[in-house]
């Protein structure tokens, strides 16, 4: 308990800080045992009278051993940074045990607007890192309920930015990485157990990946680079089931639904950009152990494989 007060008073120090800005206010609750919070709030007066800051820092814990930072956290634990031109909001709940959670948001050039992140978490050994850097109008959500599960959301340039993550089940992995991200994010939903998901964006400018995975076993895996209004959808239904889509260059749309069991979808484009130049795959499966593997070079190609049925195999090399 003591933990528990040292971090009350903490929050309350760090929400007093400044009397004359507005809005400045962290809140922290916790009930249980060893649990562990730490705030950290910079930056917090306005550089015009007339402007109101909405940093806030919300940290709820109930249940046994959770930790926002501390021991076993995936950062400091809360660790807003230069917020004086408005923005900022970070929420954490726990319930349940060992529980661990982190949100580091940096904004370090002071740019007016929310970078809100927010934790969520039910259930047990749950663990979330969300870390946004020089960010401007970036929600970040990620809600996991079950057993084992594990987030990791991370994004550089930011603006505009907005990704969901939902995981429900035991022992599920997420694990998202945008760079020089503007617009649009992926949206990532896994039911079941032992899924997992990956992202990495770099250009990422209007590039929007979605991930749903629902039964058991599933893996899904996309890569951007550059990624000017590029886009690649993936959806899994069923179990042991495996999508990897990769995009390199501009105006590039991927789309990959498995249905079934043991199917497995590889998509690789590259080429120049432009609407009129772009790759278009298509890769549907229903049934189960189905194969498809399409490499796209070049310009303006299009693939479409549709598999029902069990033990098909299809490859297609465009160039």
């Amino acid at each position: 308990m003591r933990t528990a007060l040292s971090a009350i008073a903490l929050g309350v120090g760090l929400a007093c800080a400044c009397q004359l800005a507005s809005a400045q206010t962290v809140t922290v609750t916790q009930q249980g045992y060893g649990n562990t919070s730490s705030t950290e709030q910079v930056g917090l007066t306005p550089p015009v009278p007339d402007v109101l800051i909405g940093v806030t820092a919300t940290i709820t814990q109930v249940g046994d051993n959770n930790h926002v930072g501390g021991p076993g956290g995936t950062s400091n634990g809360i660790f807003q940074r230069d917020n004086r031109f408005g923005g900022a909001v970070a929420v954490v709940e726990q319930y349940g045990s060992g529980n661990n959670a982190g949100i580091t948001q940096d904004g370090t050039n002071g740019n007016r607007g929310a970078f809100a992140a927010r934790i969520t978490q039910r259930g047990a050994w749950n663990d979330a890192m969300i870390s946004q850097n020089i960010a401007q109008m970036t929600p970040t959500t990620v809600e996991q309920n079950g057993v084992g599960n594990l987030a990791r959301v991370e994004q550089f340039g930011n603006g505009d930015t907005s990704v969901q993550a939902t995981q429900n089940g035991t022992g599920n992995q997420l694990t998202v990485s945008q760079r020089g991200a503007t617009f649009f994010g992926p949206d990532l939903t896994q039911n079941g157990d032992g899924n997992t998901a990956s992202v990495v964006s770099e250009g990422m400018v209007g590039s929007h990946p979605t991930i749903v995975q629902t039964g058991t076993m599933n893996s899904a895996r996309t890569n951007q680079v550059d990624g000017w209004d590029s886009d690649i959808t993936i959806r899994q239904l069923g179990s042991v089931n495996r999508a990897e889509a990769s995009q390199t260059g501009d105006g590039h749309l991927a789309t990959i639904d498995q249905n079934g069991s043991g199917n497995f979808s590889s998509v690789t484009q590259s080429g120049p950009a432009g609407i009129l130049f772009s790759n278009n795959a298509l890769v549907a499966q229903l049934g189960n152990n189905n194969s498809a593997r399409v490499r796209q070079d070049g310009q303006g190609y299009m693939a479409n494989v549709n598999q029902t049925g069990s033990g098909n195999w299809s490859s297609i090399y465009q160039h």
